[in-house]
């Protein structure tokens, strides 16, 4: 099977202490929800008794000692739903999974209203790899708890390991919501992520194998594998097959960009903003280059056309405030930066431009300041690199 799911990772998140007070929840739901048969006053003592017992059992996570005394309570009472079902639970927090599938289904034959039990049947369906029957009632008990994250997961590795892509996404990343933290989570989620991925790309092989959508597919499996040359020429071939296409002529730009190619870039990110004019990016990159160029009047064009479309990019309020600085507005290019280190102080392109003009313009404290911020910034930078190659050293 393609699919690969460990079905021990469910037991290694449900015995952490959320998931545990949950499956408790469901014995102790039972507990309370289902009345003994008592046949006589003697047998009613006597099976007050142990259920007290099993309910402490199970509170104490004493789960061995729970399964003896609910196995007492049905010799007792073998039509007492509760104590199958608390039987079940027992013997499913001990791993015993057929036996516990045994015990919560003559339960539900019993009470067919115990809904907590039909989700841990459900489970134990799971973790004995019975998907056929798991799905169903982790599908029935998803639309009364769609808040349970457990539930959630569940279903959503059982429809990943019948190569159910898609349902398992939306399911996994509902787990996420629910669990935003949980690693497991995240994990299952981006292998769903990835399995939806190749299955669109391999039915676009199939259904397209010369289509422009398949060449810029080839163009960046090639860039991601740092093949340049051998990108640009697939999308070279894409744009031929469709011209129009947006997106193609602006990552063809960034490739020649990246390689030095600056004329050749200016010339894709121009298609590519006559293609689509509204794109912050492209009129950024194309204001970027202009800078190199010393084209400042069409440098400061682009960069401010970018910032109307998208206000809040630092790339094009650098680049601008160089433009200005250039052109000699030096109150320009220092309001622009000010306006940086306040919404990134974190900045330390920004600190040492800032530096830089007043330094200029004679105000020495000023850039005082901002050198001693830049290179405080800087040692924290060198400092967490260190730490991230000592750790890549180590594995």
């Amino acid at each position: 099977m393609r699919h690969e799911v460990n079905l021990l990772v469910a037991n290694q998140y449900l015995n952490r202490s959320c998931r545990f007070k949950l499956l408790l929840s469901i014995g102790l739901l039972v507990l309370c929800g289902v009345s003994l048969v008592t046949p006589t006053s003697a047998q009613s003592q006597s099976l007050a008794e142990l259920s007290a017992q099993g309910k402490a059992a199970l509170r104490d996570q004493q789960f061995e000692r729970a399964k003896k005394i609910y196995e007492q309570v049905i010799k007792l009472d073998p039509r007492s739903a509760e104590a199958h079902s608390n039987l079940g639970l027992a013997l499913y927090m001990l791993g015993t999974y057929p036996s516990a599938i045994t015990e919560l289904h003559k339960a539900l034959e019993l009470n067919t209203h115990l809904d907590r039990t039909q989700v841990l049947l459900a489970l134990s369906y799971f973790n004995t790899g019975d998907f056929d029957r798991a799905i169903p009632l982790l599908e029935k008990a998803y639309h009364a708890m769609k808040d349970d994250p457990v539930v959630a997961a569940h279903l959503g590795l059982a429809y990943l390991q019948q190569e159910k892509d898609d349902q398992a996404l939306v399911m996994l990343s509902h787990w996420v919501e629910l669990e935003p933290n949980s690693a497991d989570a995240l994990y299952f989620k981006g292998k769903a992520a990835m399995y939806v991925a190749s299955n669109s790309f391999s039915q676009l092989t199939k259904a397209a194998p010369d289509s422009y959508r398949m060449l810029q597919l080839r163009a960046e499996m090639l860039r991601q594998q740092n093949l340049t040359p051998a990108a640009i020429t697939e999308y070279k071939k894409a744009i031929a097959e469709k011209p129009d296409a947006a997106g193609l002529h602006y990552a063809l730009g960034t490739l020649y960009r990246e390689s030095g190619r600056l004329d050749e870039a200016l010339a894709e990110f121009q298609e590519e903003l006559r293609i689509s004019p509204n794109d912050a990016m492209t009129d950024y990159l194309i204001g970027d280059i202009q800078l190199q160029h010393n084209e400042l009047d069409d440098a400061q064009k682009y960069l401010s056309q970018a910032l109307r479309a998208q206000p809040g990019l630092i790339e094009a309020k650098l680049d601008l405030a160089k433009t200005y600085h250039r052109q000699g507005k030096l109150d320009e290019a220092v309001k622009m930066l000010q306006a940086v280190v306040a919404a990134e102080p974190d900045d330390p392109t920004a600190h040492y431009l800032l530096f830089g003009l007043y330094k200029e313009r004679g105000q020495s404290a000023e850039a005082r300041k901002e050198l001693e911020i830049f290179q405080e910034l800087k040692r924290k930078t060198n400092e967490r690199e260190q730490k991230r190659m000592r750790l890549d050293s180590t594995n």
